[in-house]
Protein backbone atom coordinates (compact mmCIF):
# COMPACT_ATOMS: atom_id res chain seq x y z
CA UNK A 1 0.00 0.00 0.00
CA UNK A 2 1.36 3.99 -1.23
CA UNK A 3 1.78 6.39 1.38
CA UNK A 4 -1.78 7.83 -0.16
CA UNK A 5 -3.69 4.92 0.17
CA UNK A 6 -2.71 4.76 3.70
CA UNK A 7 -3.27 8.21 4.53
CA UNK A 8 -6.64 8.29 2.63
CA UNK A 9 -7.86 4.64 3.46
CA UNK A 10 -11.46 4.60 4.83
CA UNK A 11 -12.09 8.20 4.11
CA UNK A 12 -15.03 8.54 1.91
CA UNK A 13 -14.02 12.36 0.63
CA UNK A 14 -10.56 10.99 -1.06
CA UNK A 15 -10.73 8.39 -3.15
CA UNK A 16 -6.74 7.36 -4.12
CA UNK A 17 -7.00 6.57 -8.53
CA UNK A 18 -2.99 6.11 -8.18
CA UNK A 19 -0.58 6.07 -5.53
CA UNK A 20 3.48 5.70 -7.20
CA UNK A 21 6.33 8.13 -6.13
CA UNK A 22 5.70 9.89 -9.54
CA UNK A 23 2.21 10.29 -9.86
CA UNK A 24 -0.53 10.60 -7.08
CA UNK A 25 -3.94 11.38 -8.23
CA UNK A 26 -6.87 11.78 -6.04
CA UNK A 27 -10.85 11.75 -6.54
CA UNK A 28 -11.32 14.84 -3.94
CA UNK A 29 -14.83 15.46 -2.99
CA UNK A 30 -15.89 19.84 -3.04
CA UNK A 31 -15.56 20.57 1.01
CA UNK A 32 -13.45 22.52 3.32
CA UNK A 33 -12.44 19.78 5.17
CA UNK A 34 -11.35 17.54 2.25
CA UNK A 35 -9.15 20.83 0.95
CA UNK A 36 -7.49 20.78 3.87
CA UNK A 37 -6.75 16.85 4.24
CA UNK A 38 -5.43 16.78 0.84
CA UNK A 39 -3.39 20.56 1.31
CA UNK A 40 -1.26 19.03 4.11
CA UNK A 41 -0.83 15.79 2.68
CA UNK A 42 0.78 17.30 -0.64
CA UNK A 43 2.65 19.58 1.51
CA UNK A 44 4.44 16.30 3.48
CA UNK A 45 4.82 14.46 0.33
CA UNK A 46 6.62 17.61 -0.88
CA UNK A 47 8.71 18.26 1.85
CA UNK A 48 11.89 16.24 0.61
CA UNK A 49 12.01 19.57 -1.96
CA UNK A 50 13.68 22.53 -1.22
CA UNK A 51 12.05 25.02 1.31
CA UNK A 52 10.83 27.24 -1.60
CA UNK A 53 9.74 24.43 -3.48
CA UNK A 54 7.75 22.72 -1.23
CA UNK A 55 6.56 26.37 0.50
CA UNK A 56 5.60 27.16 -2.96
CA UNK A 57 4.02 24.39 -4.72
CA UNK A 58 2.20 23.81 -1.62
CA UNK A 59 0.12 27.26 -1.73
CA UNK A 60 -0.36 26.99 -5.28
CA UNK A 61 -1.97 23.61 -4.62
CA UNK A 62 -3.93 24.76 -2.15
CA UNK A 63 -5.32 27.90 -3.41
CA UNK A 64 -5.84 26.25 -7.00
CA UNK A 65 -7.79 23.23 -4.65
CA UNK A 66 -10.21 25.53 -3.17
CA UNK A 67 -10.97 27.50 -6.54
CA UNK A 68 -12.24 24.34 -7.53
CA UNK A 69 -14.03 23.29 -4.68
CA UNK A 70 -15.65 26.84 -3.89
CA UNK A 71 -15.99 28.51 -7.56
CA UNK A 72 -15.66 25.67 -10.05
CA UNK A 73 -17.97 23.71 -7.94
CA UNK A 74 -19.67 25.71 -5.69
CA UNK A 75 -19.48 23.42 -2.81
CA UNK A 76 -22.02 20.89 -4.37
CA UNK A 77 -21.72 17.60 -3.13
CA UNK A 78 -22.60 16.57 -7.12
CA UNK A 79 -19.87 17.80 -8.51
CA UNK A 80 -16.32 16.22 -8.42
CA UNK A 81 -12.29 17.38 -8.57
CA UNK A 82 -9.59 15.22 -9.72
CA UNK A 83 -6.02 16.28 -8.49
CA UNK A 84 -2.71 14.87 -9.84
CA UNK A 85 0.59 15.45 -9.19
CA UNK A 86 3.20 13.77 -11.04
CA UNK A 87 6.54 14.12 -10.63
CA UNK A 88 8.91 14.35 -14.22
CA UNK A 89 12.27 14.11 -14.19
CA UNK A 90 13.11 17.92 -13.90
CA UNK A 91 9.50 19.05 -13.49
CA UNK A 92 6.20 19.06 -11.08
CA UNK A 93 3.17 19.20 -12.52
CA UNK A 94 -0.01 19.82 -10.65
CA UNK A 95 -3.58 18.70 -12.77
CA UNK A 96 -6.68 20.04 -11.28
CA UNK A 97 -10.03 18.97 -13.09
CA UNK A 98 -13.42 20.13 -12.03
CA UNK A 99 -16.77 18.70 -13.53
CA UNK A 100 -18.31 22.34 -12.77
CA UNK A 101 -19.13 25.02 -15.10
CA UNK A 102 -15.60 26.85 -15.75
CA UNK A 103 -15.24 30.27 -16.06
CA UNK A 104 -13.10 32.70 -18.79
CA UNK A 105 -10.48 34.20 -16.78
CA UNK A 106 -10.16 37.15 -18.59
CA UNK A 107 -14.17 37.91 -17.64
CA UNK A 108 -13.07 37.79 -14.08
CA UNK A 109 -13.09 41.68 -12.92
CA UNK A 110 -12.50 40.69 -9.14
CA UNK A 111 -9.71 38.87 -9.79
CA UNK A 112 -6.13 41.04 -9.66
CA UNK A 113 -4.22 38.97 -12.66
CA UNK A 114 -6.66 41.03 -14.84
CA UNK A 115 -5.80 44.57 -13.18
CA UNK A 116 -4.84 47.01 -15.80
CA UNK A 117 -0.65 47.18 -14.73
CA UNK A 118 -1.33 51.47 -14.39
CA UNK A 119 -4.37 50.57 -11.78
CA UNK A 120 -3.06 47.08 -9.57
CA UNK A 121 -5.90 47.48 -6.82
CA UNK A 122 -8.75 48.16 -9.50
CA UNK A 123 -10.49 44.97 -8.81
CA UNK A 124 -10.65 46.03 -4.91
CA UNK A 125 -13.10 48.34 -6.33
CA UNK A 126 -15.25 45.93 -8.10
CA UNK A 127 -15.00 43.63 -5.27
CA UNK A 128 -16.07 46.13 -2.75
CA UNK A 129 -19.38 47.33 -5.60
CA UNK A 130 -20.48 43.84 -5.61
CA UNK A 131 -20.35 42.94 -1.67
CA UNK A 132 -17.51 40.62 -2.20
CA UNK A 133 -15.01 40.03 0.75
CA UNK A 134 -11.12 41.19 0.29
CA UNK A 135 -9.49 39.09 -1.96
CA UNK A 136 -8.74 38.39 -5.41
CA UNK A 137 -5.09 37.70 -5.63
CA UNK A 138 -4.83 33.90 -5.43
CA UNK A 139 -3.98 33.14 -9.65
CA UNK A 140 -2.11 36.22 -9.58
CA UNK A 141 0.25 34.88 -6.46
CA UNK A 142 0.26 31.05 -7.98
CA UNK A 143 1.36 32.54 -11.62
CA UNK A 144 4.39 33.95 -9.56
CA UNK A 145 4.64 30.32 -8.14
CA UNK A 146 4.65 28.73 -11.21
CA UNK A 147 6.44 28.21 -14.42
CA UNK A 148 3.85 27.76 -16.38
CA UNK A 149 0.46 27.78 -15.60
CA UNK A 150 -2.46 26.96 -18.12
CA UNK A 151 -6.19 26.77 -18.03
CA UNK A 152 -8.65 24.62 -20.63
CA UNK A 153 -10.86 26.27 -22.46
CA UNK A 154 -13.93 25.85 -20.68
CA UNK A 155 -11.33 26.81 -17.38
CA UNK A 156 -12.58 23.94 -15.27
CA UNK A 157 -8.91 22.41 -16.13
CA UNK A 158 -5.55 23.80 -15.16
CA UNK A 159 -2.31 22.78 -15.29
CA UNK A 160 1.03 23.62 -13.20
CA UNK A 161 4.31 23.22 -14.11
CA UNK A 162 7.41 23.53 -11.94
CA UNK A 163 10.67 23.30 -13.20
CA UNK A 164 13.56 21.78 -10.61
CA UNK A 165 16.91 21.69 -10.66
CA UNK A 166 19.53 19.52 -10.33
CA UNK A 167 19.59 15.38 -11.08
CA UNK A 168 16.10 13.14 -10.83
CA UNK A 169 14.21 16.33 -10.22
CA UNK A 170 14.74 16.07 -6.82
CA UNK A 171 16.21 19.51 -6.10
CA UNK A 172 20.22 20.73 -6.34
Amino acid sequence: MGRAREVFEGNRCVQVKSDSPEWICLNVSPDLESKELVAKFFRSELSDLPDGYCEGLATAIEELLSNAIEHGCRLSPECGIELSLIRAGHSIVLHICDTGNGFALKEMKHAAINNPPDDPLRHMEYRSEKGMRAGGFGIMMVKEIADELVYSEAGNEVVLIKYLQGKNGRGS
